[in-house]
């Protein structure tokens, strides 16, 4: 009787200890469990970081509006996209460089030396890393190493910008002699281009509702093909043989032309127009052609009603789109400093007027 109420106890304690653990079949189950969990709660947490994102890249450009704002109350006109002096090939500052101490970027302003063209400043100030110039949305290493530009200019680190100034409905770079502002028709030109900054009188159809600058994303997903129009089957490896991207320094306000073309291969700018879609992947170059350019500055010479001919009118320059790493549009900044999200299925037509500072005019392509 002694060893069967013993034999009993054993048994009992042996079944008391295999119901207290797990069995395989419970164990697996409980994974399974979690990881449905967090199939789930992972595009939550995505979306969740994406919208932080996108509310850091709209700071970023209200400290752009903020800052044309200022920059035009101090000197009753938005900057240039470019500063020229004495040629208008040689670029001494971008508009962000000019925007600089508007930023609370006084020091850096201090280093930056107006008397040398952009490629001539110190490599420090070049490779200044911008926390605004910047959206976080992107993946684009900043600063940016541009092993090709180095073959070019002095430097080769560059801290980027991925918001762009608009050139309107118009893709030509234009300039008169004096490096003064080119003609563009008023009905297609934007609020910047190379020696042209408008001013508030200048924008005639509201300043609520014309672009200054928008989204431009250099995130590698974003490749660059060459002149207007241009699709996936005309993506060409650049002279390292790898398909070039968008990305760009802040500090260079002068586009890339025939003269650095060969050896550059396409490439992005601070610049953008809206003859194109917003997000058109892959991303249209930027590019001036320097047989237009010259001959159209040398035009105005003679001709008061010469002006520089888009693309779409026999031109053969070239701007970028804009577009961005949110889904569905581009955050823009208008002429009176607000921020605007506009969708990228927005109609064509309406897009151009927005970018153009007198658009009741405006022909469709």
């Amino acid at each position: 009787m002694e060893t069967a109420i013993k034999k009993s106890k054993v048994e009992f304690e042996v079944y008391r200890r295999r119901a207290s653990g797990f069995t395989l079949v419970e164990l697996l189950v409980v994974i399974a469990i979690i990881g449905i969990l967090i199939a789930l709660l992972l595009p939550a947490v995505q979306a969740a970081r994406e919208a932080a994102r996108r509310a850091q890249c709209i700071n970023n450009l209200k400290q752009y509006g903020i800052a044309l704002q200022n920059y035009h109350g101090a000197n009753n006109e938005f900057p240039a996209g470019a500063v020229m002096k004495q040629l208008p090939t040689d670029v001494y500052a971008s508009a962000n460089a000019a925007l600089l101490p508007f930023f609370e970027e006084a020091s850096l302003h201090n280093l930056y030396d107006q008397s040398k063209q952009w490629e001539k400043q110190r490599a420090d100030v070049s490779a200044t890393v911008i926390t605004i110039f910047k959206c976080p949305s992107s993946s684009t290493p900043n600063p940016w190493y541009d092993k090709l530009l180095g073959t070019a200019v002095d430097n080769t680190l560059y801290g980027i910008s991925e918001y762009a100034y608009s050139m309107g409905y118009t893709d030509a770079f234009c300039a008169a002699p004096g490096v003064r502002p080119g003609r563009i028709p008023k009905a297609a030109q934007g609020m910047f281009n190379v020696a042209w900054g408008c001013s508030m009188k200048q924008i005639t159809d509201g300043t609520s509702k014309t672009i200054a600058i928008g989204d431009a994303s250099s995130d590698p997903k974003w490749k660059l093909c060459h002149r207007a129009k241009c699709t996936a089957a005309d993506l060409v490896p650049d002279p390292l043989g790898e398909l070039p991207t968008a990305a760009i320094g802040w500090i260079i306000g002068e586009p890339s032309s025939t003269s650095f073309y060969s050896a550059l291969g396409p490439k992005g700018s601070i610049y953008a127009c809206t003859i194109e879609p917003m997000n058109k992947n892959p991303v249209t170059d930027t590019f001036l052609d320097y047989g237009q350019y010259i001959g159209d500055y040398g035009a105005f010479r003679t001709n008061a009603a010469h002006y520089c001919k888009a693309s779409y009118e026999g031109g053969l320059h070239a701007a970028s789109n804009f577009r961005s790493d949110h889904s569905g549009g581009c955050n823009f900044v208008m002429a009176d400093g607000s921020v605007a999200f506009l969708s990228d299925s927005i109609d064509m037509a309406s897009y151009r007027a927005r970018s153009t500072i007198a658009a009741e005019d405006l022909n469709n392509e």
